[in-house]
């Protein structure tokens, strides 16, 4: 009787203390397509051009793993600002920067660019997508 109880006890424990985990809710990406506009909360954003795509092509072995760099026109309250967004490795004295917008009730953030180079993909148009996320600020 003494160690059913006991067994019956770490059973409802054992479910007692999982769920306090927290689960973290998922980024829903907006695709802002290359050369086009997308509006998120009256900000403005559009994908001016693809300044470096070095990433490292899927299938190969490289040295250094690369990066995207991208230029953004972030529109808000009238004011025009261009953003450069860096996906992937930094140079030295370089900052690693995806934030295009901030305010006290959310921010807008890179994501990635895609599609990610293969080694066939090389030297071809790509039809970039610059994924986006928006972020509540606590």
């Amino acid at each position: 009787m003494k160690k059913s109880l006991l067994a019956i006890i770490i059973l409802f424990s054992t479910f007692a203390f999982g769920q306090n985990d927290s689960v973290e809710t998922p980024k829903i990406a907006i695709k802002v397509p290359k050369g086009e506009t997308v509006v998120v909360k009256g900000v403005s954003i559009k994908f001016l051009e693809v300044l470096e795509d070095s990433r490292c092509p899927t299938g190969v072995t490289c040295i250094w793993a690369g990066r995207a760099i991208v230029k953004v026109e972030v529109t808000s309250n009238g004011n025009k600002q261009e953003r450069t967004l860096t996906f992937g490795e930094v140079k030295r004295g370089e900052e690693k920067n995806t934030n295009l917008y901030s305010s006290a009730e959310f921010s807008i953030n890179g994501l990635t660019l895609n599609p990610y180079p293969t080694s066939e993909s090389t030297g071809k148009d790509k039809g970039y997508v610059l994924l986006i996320c928006e972020e509540k600020n606590n």
